[in-house]
């Protein structure tokens, strides 16, 4: 094998010096077949000859690529660095570790193991959370539980946040169906507004109402109302980060209930109640910078935006001079106007875009492992990238994959590239 390798070495791009004592700074000497073997600093060891001497191989040939390839399959896919001591026992492979990197890094079946998901480019944030909208115009909904009260029953904390503002509204709830879900989201507007845009996950309680929606007759409804349908959006399956801003306050959520209730046993009017405390704390929360010079101005809260300051009528307000009311609710809209000013200067001026790693794009017919947080990785299915969804910037962050049960839509963060087309026969998968 040695011999055939040295004769074939010109064709492959690289050859050895027909004289002289060392290649590439290695000492070695010819043996009684022609073979380059390495002149170690273990000859005078008692042990085999091919450890002693082992043969001289180039970096780049085939035959060296497929006796890796076989070293490899034969001791149960080894790493790097154990196919080294091996191959060392018979062979000296020049640049080893690279050339033995670049064999490995191609196994089908390694890659189901190693195989990393591709990073995509950070896009900006949608014209939903940084439009000048009403608070909770774009609201997103999410659950958080299940908690056990006194009665042994359970109960959901049903989460409402507005994307532009970060105001929250929390709702109870002792069933996930979609029946109590609506009757939530029907407290939720008498309170807070009816929203223009809702953003959920893909949950059955969400799409159950969204699919409840749009079997409403909107051109009678729109004819005898001033009501506008409520354009639903779901983030992609599987995709729990495109529901960061929501997870978030879930996380803040959950927090101040497990500090608060710690191992207490509570029925339903106390969780009410002890919602309704953590609902005010989370409103209260900084969005800016809080200074330290009791000069500066006060940070922004949510509850600036939340709570607009209103008068109510009471039985000495006739007695009021009209011109004080209409320069009291000019005060009130310039206070506001305010607000909004330096909620567009100081918070949404300060959120940029970073981005550390280099792009790894898909295309239309890799093959690919589809990442399940149910499943052990061996257990993957794999599947073909059939269709790219590009986004804004038309990039693609979600994609349509074909598996052996359907087509699916999943987002290439929870996808894991194998680098193999999907022409490509390879019996190792």
């Amino acid at each position: 094998m040695g011999k055939k390798i040295h004769q074939e070495l010109p064709e492959s791009g690289e050859s050895f010096p027909e004289s002289g004592n060392s290649v590439n700074g290695i000492l070695v000497e010819r043996d009684q077949r022609g073979l380059l073997r390495v002149k170690t600093k273990i000859i005078e060891r008692d042990d085999d000859y091919a450890f002693r001497y082992p043969i001289l191989l180039p970096s780049k040939h085939h035959v060296v690529d497929c006796l890796i390839r076989e070293y490899h399959l034969k001791h149960s896919h080894a790493g790097i660095q154990t196919l080294i001591a091996i191959i060392r026992e018979e062979v000296w492979i020049i640049a080893a570790r690279r050339t033995i990197r670049s064999v490995v890094k191609k196994c089908v079946r390694c890659k189901r193991f190693t195989a990393k998901p591709p990073t995509t480019f950070p896009i900006q944030l949608p014209l939903d959370r940084v439009r000048d909208a009403a608070t909770f115009e774009v609201t997103g909904i999410d659950l958080c539980g299940p908690l056990i009260l006194r009665s042994k029953t359970k109960a959901w904390v049903v989460l409402f946040t507005c994307a532009v503002y970060r105001c929250v509204h929390l709702e109870v709830v002792t069933s996930i169906n979609t029946e109590y879900f609506i009757q939530a989201l029907r407290r939720f507007i008498a309170r807070r507004g009816r929203p223009s845009v809702i953003y959920t996950d893909n949950g059955t309680n969400f799409t159950g109402t969204s699919t409840l929606l749009r079997k409403v007759d909107w051109e009678k409804v729109v004819s005898q109302e001033t009501l506008n349908p409520i354009n639903w959006k779901f983030i992609p399956p599987t995709a729990a980060w495109w529901g960061g801003w929501w997870e978030r306050l879930i996380r803040t959520t959950k927090n101040l209930l497990v500090r608060v209730l710690g191992q207490a046993s509570v029925n339903y009017e106390e969780l009410l109640t002890i919602l309704c405390d953590v609902e005010s704390v989370i409103n209260c929360r900084p969005l800016t910078y809080i200074s330290n010079d009791s000069e500066d101005l006060l940070p922004l809260t949510p509850s600036m935006f939340l709570q607009d300051i209103k008068e109510s009528g009471v039985a000495d307000l006739d007695l009021l001079d009209r011109s004080k009311l209409l320069k009291r609710q000019r005060f009130l809209q310039e206070l506001r106007e305010q607000f909004r000013c330096r909620f567009r200067k100081e918070y949404l001026a300060q959120l940029v875009q970073r981005h550390g790693q280099k792009d790894c794009e898909l295309k239309v017919g890799d093959i690919v492992l589809v990442g399940s947080d149910n499943l052990k990785r061996i257990n993957w299915p794999i599947a073909r990238v059939e269709e790219l969804c590009t986004g804004r910037d038309g990039r693609a962050r979600v994609v349509k994959i074909k598996t052996r049960t359907g087509i699916l839509v999943r987002p290439v963060r929870k996808l894991y590239p194998l680098e193999v087309c999907s022409c490509t026969q390879d019996s190792t998968v």
